[in-house]
């Protein structure tokens, strides 16, 4: 009886002590001499290698030293805390998490490692790791997300204490595929383009891309405009594991943005080539992990029928040929992934003959519905027409001449004014936004792709209530707590420009919610068009349309010459208070951004009222003296532009060449030049004219005929080729 009374008293004293043992701590104190645990199995995995490679230069930054990582499992001598990276089945020998199970999800929890205590920060698959690496490196060493974009550095560390109370678990993601379409790169391409040509943006800063990307839990990309099918940058998306989709003008991958010189385009006349190279794109592409695009337009992004003389000439007859070859494309691409996410892009017209109810779209896919450019969806606007399952491709910079291209420009209100009903319908199976430059749009850029992994925040609240919150957290991280209400209030103040709100003061041409291109796109449109004219002392009001672009050219600047004193003064009183290591931040992002507006603003004025005069006098030499404090107010810009170029953004301006400052510029010197009779050089610069399409170009003209789906020696393209040689 006492023996056994005694073993009993054993066991409830091992089975407490392992208790005891096993029990994960309130509290970890790490340094930099913290060892890490990482399984052989998980580094094996090249997306969760990349990432463990990236938070190693985080840990370096923070605390002073590389890591030490052991693989496996701890060590007999460590008897300290240690950190536990990778996913849940890998690791599961080594310690247990509380990660969620499914795709994506993962954990930053205390726990134990054996008979170490454990900071866990696991993943339920590999995309979940890799969040959990990243979630790490926010949540405990303090690293900034965005960082590579807003030039924030973590603060150096001795040590760091990870209690219950900071542990994260994930939930799942409000939307599925979230991702960054890369467009209208001029930004990218300007300051990092492929030295080879084999891609348009460098792959080692398309690695900085994809690594923001994946910080801030977003899982899908669209990497440039217009990349051929066997382009390095889809095998950098697959090392990373991040899903590649596609820009509207990339049906099954194939890029329709340079269709071959001697081939028909018709999906009328000559089906078999472009099913052909439809189906030769998606074999490249079939062993990466792709969503799909479906759709139908013609060469360089127009509508099909202007690339079509045997096009149907009726809506309804362009919409079927538009319907039939997207059905052709998802039987293409079900041959190879009959479970694929195929997405429907009903961009432009394709978005408008679904409205019209005269577009069929094959049945199972995701259809994809489109803003305007400004931030507004073209839907029904009411949910009527969000079936779940359905997705939007959504814009926060856009390459047009009224919107913004170095400038942010729509409020975190819209965002969440506008995805509602995508929310609340289930339509959230695909988010693709257009990021394009990154940069400059970089507040706006990470409070959607927050959104689109936790939409609950924002939507629990008003939006204009949710917006404050955010910009208040956004301010406070990147540049001081003490200053977050001041900068936020300067942030509203600045949504506030009169062009930049809703409803204009002015309703006529513009109507609204405009950015800084349109004051530069106006200014240069009156003197392309009117400037030789004016040379000429010709009447203008003789010339057709000419009342009416002056009109149009006015409508931006009601209310602005009052508005923009008070924000230019808040915008220095606040400058003098950040912090000195976040002064450079603040010129590039409150800056260079107030001024390229008011200068703007003050620019197109100038031209304005010079043609004001001469329509009072004709006088050529009046009209030159007018425009030169015009030039004036643009070289402000440009100085203040020089100022936010520093470090990496060393020359960015250089490369804006959608929203063009040189081209105003030397437009305004031009037409100086000419009245007064003095040299002048031309009205555009550097030798393809300054044109990011004309960037584009020379990609696709170096790389045709290199590509599987118009290689020279196969399929029916070859045989029109050849055809047309003999």
């Amino acid at each position: 009886m006492r023996a056994r009374t005694y073993t009993a008293v054993l066991t409830v004293l091992f089975a407490l002590i392992g208790q005891i043992l096993s029990a994960a701590p309130a509290a970890l104190k790490i340094n930099g001499d913290t060892p890490w645990v990482v399984m052989e199995e998980d580094f094996a995995n090249p997306a969760i290698q990349e990432a463990i490679r990236d938070v190693e230069r985080d840990w370096y930054r923070v605390f002073g030293y590389p890591p030490v990582i052991f693989k496996n499992s701890t060590r007999k001598p460590w008897t300290g805390p240690v950190i536990v990276f990778g996913t849940v089945e890998n690791t599961r020998r080594v310690a247990e998490s509380k990660c969620p199970k499914g795709a994506e999800q993962h954990a930053v929890t205390l726990g134990q490692a054996g008979r170490n205590p454990a900071i866990v920060a696991v993943g339920d698959d590999t995309r979940g790791a890799i969040y959990a690496l990243y979630t790490f490196s926010e949540q405990v060493l303090g690293v900034n997300p965005m960082y590579i974009f807003t030039d924030s550095r973590p603060k150096r560390r001795e040590s760091v204490t990870f209690t219950k109370a900071d542990e994260y678990i994930s939930k799942k993601p409000t939307f599925e595929n979230r991702g960054w379409f890369i467009n209208d790169e001029e930004l990218h391409d300007g300051m990092h383009r492929d030295p080879l040509g084999g891609n348009v943006i460098s792959m080692e800063w398309m690695d900085n891309i994809l690594e923001t990307l994946l910080r801030c839990k977003g899982n899908m990309i669209a990497p440039e405009s217009a990349p051929y099918s066997d382009a390095t940058v889809y095998e950098l998306c697959k090392r990373r594991d991040v899903i590649i989709t596609f820009h509207h003008i990339l049906p099954c991958g194939l890029n329709m943005m340079d269709w071959p010189e001697g081939v028909p385009f018709s999906y009328i006349t000559h089906k078999e080539i472009l099913e052909d190279a439809w189906r030769k794109s998606a074999q490249v592409l079939a062993d990466k992990k792709v969503a799909w695009t479906v759709g139908f337009r013609g060469e360089s992004d127009g509508a099909f029928w202007n690339s079509d003389p045997a096009a149907p000439k009726d809506d309804q007859g362009r919409a079927a040929v538009i319907s039939e070859a997207m059905h052709k494309q998802v039987e293409i691409i079900r041959e190879l992934d009959p479970d694929a996410t195929i997405i429907a892009a009903l961009w432009n017209e394709l978005g408008a003959f679904y409205n019209d109810g005269i577009l069929k779209v094959p049945e199972g896919i995701c259809k994809m519905f489109a803003d305007d450019g400004r931030g507004y969806m073209r839907d029904k606007g009411d949910g009527s027409d969000l079936d779940a399952g359905d997705g939007l491709y959504y814009h926060v910079m856009m390459q047009m001449n009224t919107q913004n291209r170095t400038s942010e420009m729509v409020p975190p209100a819209r965002i969440y004014k506008e995805l509602r009903r995508y929310v609340e319908k289930g339509a959230t199976k695909y988010a693709i936004i257009n990021v394009s430059g990154i940069r400059p749009a970089v507040m706006s850029v990470e409070a959607i792709t927050d959104f689109l992994w936790d939409a609950e925040p924002a939507l629990a609240r008003a939006p204009e209530d949710a917006m404050k919150e955010y910009l208040s957290a956004w301010h406070a991280k990147e540049f001081a707590p003490d200053l977050a209400a001041e900068l936020t209030e300067l942030r509203l103040a600045y949504y506030n420009i009169p062009y930049m709100r809703e409803k204009m003061p002015v309703q006529g041409r513009w109507r609204g919610a405009r950015g800084e291109h349109l004051l530069q796109h106006q200014a240069v449109d009156l003197l392309k068009q009117y400037g030789s004219a004016v040379q000429k002392g010709e009447d203008l009001r003789q010339i057709k349309g000419f009342e009416k672009q002056f009109r149009y050219a006015r409508e931006p600047l009601a209310e602005t010459a009052d508005y923009f004193p008070g924000l230019w003064a808040q915008v220095k009183r606040l400058e003098k208070k950040v912090p000195a290591d976040r002064r450079h931040f603040y010129q590039a992002h409150f800056t260079y951004q107030v001024a390229v507006h008011m200068y703007s603003a003050r620019m197109l004025d100038q031209v304005i009222a010079a043609f004001d005069r001469y329509l009072e006098d004709r006088d050529p030499a009046a009209f030159a003296d007018g425009l030169k404090p015009a030039l004036a107010e643009q070289e402000k810009i440009i100085a203040e532009a020089h100022r936010a170029e520093y470090g990496i953004w060393d020359t960015m301006y250089m490369h804006a060449r959608l929203m063009d400052l040189w081209k105003t510029r030397l437009f305004l010197k031009s037409t100086i030049a000419k009245i007064e009779g003095r040299p002048y050089t031309d009205n555009y610069r550097g030798f393809m004219k300054g044109s990011f399409w004309a960037s584009a170009q020379d990609y696709m003209d170096h790389s045709e005929g290199t590509y599987p789906y118009f290689y020279r020696h196969t399929g029916p393209g070859l045989d029109v080729l050849e055809e047309a040689e003999q």
